[in-house]
């Protein structure tokens, strides 16, 4: 069992005290483990050029980066683990922007993808799990589990497991916080058992932790129209499963995912494959109106705003 644990914070801060711990855990089982801080490598911010999704929408090849820098010898051991390890200190509420700058440039590696053109170097179950950190209470990082967990299920990473540490926003605070070592402890047992039960496992966390039934996830978002169906009234926006709000026997509010709910979830790769079409749909329309498209931009190519 390989684990690899990815941080984006201080050197030797809470977040890596954490994720030492997960890891010293999951070594006591057996497990070989890996870690990396993001500060330490080069990764250029994607421009939104395409060039991955043109290639693997369009001609059916595997998505590439036009990018050669450190993501490929980084994703190399993200995609070889069994288990991936996310630890990402709360920056204004959400994930700190470098670990987005690294996961912006996920999308040349989504396996999802690459399975859609048949490229097996893909077709790999994997476990991950989650730690957020930071100064605060979780009101203040409301979107940091959320935002990072998206980025684990569209590389088709099953999360066993996420946890919050709050209020220790000093380096090594964190180990003023019993509670929150040995819940790491277990969030590193939990990866364990995810490899090892991986077709049976479900969620092993906090399953109180969000409304979400499915992710846990704690945000809910107003349905809107799919590109190719109607959608459903409440959705969650991480694994995009649906349904509506239903009071318990106790009058509180919960949110129940229907029937068929689940036709569009990011869990099971339904979701990502029906993504993948909808993305060679909107491709198809951009070249078939390509010449209207370059007459209409001129208006906006040569009109030259003062700048600073």
């Amino acid at each position: 069992m390989n684990i690899l644990a990815v941080t984006a914070g201080r050197k030797n801060g809470n977040g890596e005290i954490l994720v030492k711990e997960a890891l010293m855990r999951a070594e006591e089982l057996g497990a070989e483990v890996k870690m990396i801080n993001l500060h330490d490598y080069n990764i250029t911010p994607c421009s939104g050029c395409e060039s991955c999704t043109v290639k693997f929408t369009q001609k059916h090849e595997p998505p590439e980066c036009i990018y050669k820098d450190d993501m490929d010898k980084i994703m190399k051991e993200w995609l070889a683990a069994d288990g991936v390890i996310v630890a990402v200190p709360a920056f204004s509420y959400m994930p700190a922007g470098i670990y987005r700058i690294f996961t912006d440039r996920h999308l040349a590696y989504e396996p999802n993808f690459h399975k859609q053109v048949g490229n097996k170097d893909y077709f790999k179950h994997r476990v991950g799990a989650i730690i957020g950190n930071g100064g605060s209470t979780r009101s203040w990082m409301s979107l940091t589990l959320e935002c990072i967990n998206i980025t684990l299920i569209t590389q088709d990473i099953k999360v066993v497991d996420q946890m919050m540490a709050n209020r220790a926003p000093r380096p090594g605070q964190i180990l003023l916080d019993e509670a929150a070592l040995n819940r790491a402890r277990q969030l590193g047992e939990n990866v364990i058992k995810g490899i090892q039960d991986y077709e049976n496992v479900k969620f092993l966390g906090d399953q109180n932790l969000g409304w979400c039934p499915v992710c846990h996830s704690n945000v809910l978002s107003l349905g809107q129209p799919h590109w190719n169906s109607e959608g459903f009234v409440i959705e969650c926006p991480i694994c995009h499963c649906g349904g509506d709000l239903q009071k318990d026997e106790n009058g509180k509010w919960k949110f129940v995912i229907q029937e068929n709910g689940d036709e569009k979830s990011m869990l099971d790769g339904r979701g990502a494959k029906d993504h993948f079409f909808e993305i060679e749909d909107t491709m198809k329309k951009y070249f078939m109106n390509l010449e209207k498209i370059d007459e209409k931009r001129k208006k906006y190519t040569d009109y030259k705003p003062a700048s600073i």
